[in-house]
Formats: C-alpha cells, sequence, structure tokens
C-alpha cells in the first residue's frame, strides 16, 4: 500500500516550492562556481542553500484532505513519505551543490567538512521540523509558512551573539567552542520535534477508531 500512496503524495504535494528553492540554492552558488570569494561566503552560500532547500521541503507536510479523508494508513507513516519526497531530492541537490563548490574552490576551503555538513542538515531540517508542527494544527499551506517564520526568527537572534558566543563561524584547528557545540544538540533536538510532531492527531486516531467500530 505504500507504493500507491507514494504515487498518490507525489502528484499532491506542491512541487513549485521546490523547483524556486533548486533555483535559489544553483544562484547562491554562482559568485563561487564563477570566481573566487572570500572562503566564508563559500559557507555562507551552503547555509543558504540547505535553508531554501528545506523551507520548500516543509510544503509538502500540510495534507489539504485530512479533515475529509479518512486513510487507512497512520498519520505518521503518511507524513513521513511526505518529508522523504521532497526531502530526499533536496539532500541529492545540496549534495551536488557540495561536490560542485568542493571541486571550484577547493576542498580546504569547506574544512572542516563534517562541521559544514552539520550546519547545513540544522539549516535544512529545522524549517521542515516547524512545518510538521504547524501541519499538525492547520493542514494548509498556513501551517507550512512555520517552517520559514521560525528560521527567520532563529536566525535573527543568533545574529546578535559575536565572536566566541557565535555558532556560525567554523572551528579553528579543530577545537569546537560552547557555541558550536549546540549544532549537534540542535539537530537532536530537531529530529525529536519532527518525531512528536509526526504522530497521530488526536481527533484522527477518533475519526479512524469510528469507522473501524462501524465495520464490524
Amino acid at each position: 500500500m505504500t507504493r500507491p500512496l507514494t504515487l498518490h503524495l507525489s502528484r499532491a504535494v506542491p512541487w513549485w516550492p521546490f523547483a524556486a528553492a533548486v533555483l535559489l540554492a544553483v544562484v547562491a552558488q554562482l559568485p563561487v562556481l564563477l570566481k573566487d570569494p572570500p572562503p566564508a561566503m563559500i559557507v555562507i552560500d551552503l547555509r543558504i542553500a540547505a535553508a531554501v532547500l528545506g523551507a520548500a521541503a516543509g510544503f509538502a507536510l500540510p495534507d489539504l484532505m485530512a479533515s475529509t479523508v479518512i486513510s487507512p494508513l497512520p498519520r505518521w507513516r503518511r507524513q513521513w513519505l511526505r518529508i522523504a519526497l521532497l526531502l530526499v531530492p533536496s539532500v541529492l541537490v545540496w549534495g551536488l551543490l557540495y561536490l560542485a563548490v568542493r571541486n571550484a574552490a577547493g576542498p580546504a576551503v569547506t574544512w572542516p567538512h563534517g562541521f559544514v555538513i552539520l550546519q547545513a542538515a540544522v539549516c535544512g531540517l529545522l524549517p521542515v521540523a516547524a512545518a510538521a508542527v504547524g501541519a499538525r494544527y492547520r493542514d494548509d499551506a498556513a501551517g507550512a509558512l512555520l517552517g520559514p517564520i521560525v528560521q527567520g526568527g532563529v536566525l535573527v537572534v543568533s545574529l546578535f551573539f559575536t565572536d566566541r558566543s557565535s555558532p556560525w563561524p567554523l572551528p579553528m584547528d579543530g577545537v569546537w567552542t560552547t557555541a558550536q557545540r549546540c549544532w549537534p544538540i540542535a539537530l537532536a533536538l530537531i529530529l525529536v520535534t519532527l518525531l512528536v510532531a509526526n504522530r497521530e492527531t488526536p481527533a484522527t486516531s477518533y475519526l479512524t477508531a469510528r469507522r473501524a467500530g462501524g465495520k464490524r
């Protein structure tokens, strides 16, 4: 039953945000691919690509038919399929851009690779997790807008921290500051939020139980 549902969801989810995000992600890397920008700008452009791709993936989460149609599959399964439909190609696009940037600017510029990828994961998954929370309470595009709203709010707050208290600079000589150690913690919290937000809603569970009881 997963395959028919995947085919149905591939037609139901909006693809235009993903297409726009891919365009923005590619445009953000053009300064790196066409000339020799400062190393800090290279990492910033990779973060921008991850952020816009993640924000676009969040628009797949609101289920417009959730309040009118009862699905035989649990909500968590449908929501994770929705995430995978846009998040998997988003990860592939970002990975290709990362490899292109490394090839154009040199591997040393995006060192340490693990930290750059960790930052990209947080930047990309944060709006997805926020959109998952929004989709739990709103089954329309307004629920998905919580993703970029939270993403923008967190970015603005993070800019108030400077020097060693800022989480954005890359580690020097492999030594992480206290702020930089917050990145794996943030990723863990985001994943927990996704797990909680994608659970079955009480209303859906009640309707499913009534439907099952009526067939006896």
